[in-house]
This record gives C-alpha cells, structure tokens and sequence, in this order.
C-alpha cells in the first residue's frame, strides 16, 4: 500500500498577516512622530493630518518616502517630512505577506492635534 500522503502545511492567512503588521507598523511610525516646535508652532498651534508614505523592504530598511498628502499647514508638512526622515529601519515584513514581493508601499496617517 502507499504510504500515508504527508500533511498539507497549514493554509496562511494572508489578509489577517497583512493586517496584523500594517497596525504595527503604523503604531511603530506614530513612535517617530513629531509635533512642530519652535515660535510659529506656539503661535499657530496647526493641527490636522499628515499622509506619508514607506518604501520598505522585506528586511524592513526604508528605501524611501515622502508626503502623499499635505495638510494645509506647512508646519505639519514639515514636521511630518522631518519624522520620516528619522525613519531608516522598521519590523521586516512576513514572507507570505504582500504577494511575496522584496519591496512594498505603505501609506500611514499622521494625526497632529494641539495637546
């Protein structure tokens, strides 16, 4: 008789993979956010939100990124430009995550309110 067909590996969700790492990530960037300083922030007290974008690899290295869209403050899209700046390294991306791709595009909100 043949021998017993070995298991099928376990089916992997990759939505809820993708799903599970992109709320990470973006509480990871939430850690690298920074609120404008100086006189005119003081002054102007801007709030509003900030769309920015990763080019990340499955190593996590920040290839680049930038401002996808602006707020009408110009001190947000400062502060914002200079957040992801700081950003060179995040949590590597799973393997069966994002259609198995080296590189992949993530889009994060920055929410700046006056404290």
């Amino acid at each position: 008789p043949a021998p017993p067909a070995p298991p099928a590996p376990p089916k992997v969700d990759g939505q809820a993979l993708e799903g599970g790492y992109l709320k990470g990530l973006r509480n990871e960037l939430d850690t690298y956010k920074q609120y404008p300083t100086g006189r005119q922030a003081s002054l102007e007290r801007p709030s509003g939100e900030v769309v920015v974008w990763l080019l990340v690899d499955r190593q996590g290295r920040v290839l680049d990124s930038g401002v996808q869209s602006p707020a009408s403050s110009m001190l947000l899209n400062r502060a914002a430009t200079n957040s992801l700046r700081r950003i060179k390294q995040v949590k590597p991306f799973p393997e069966q995550a994002f259609g198995g791709r080296n590189e992949q595009r993530f889009t994060a909100t920055f929410n700046y309110s006056v404290q």
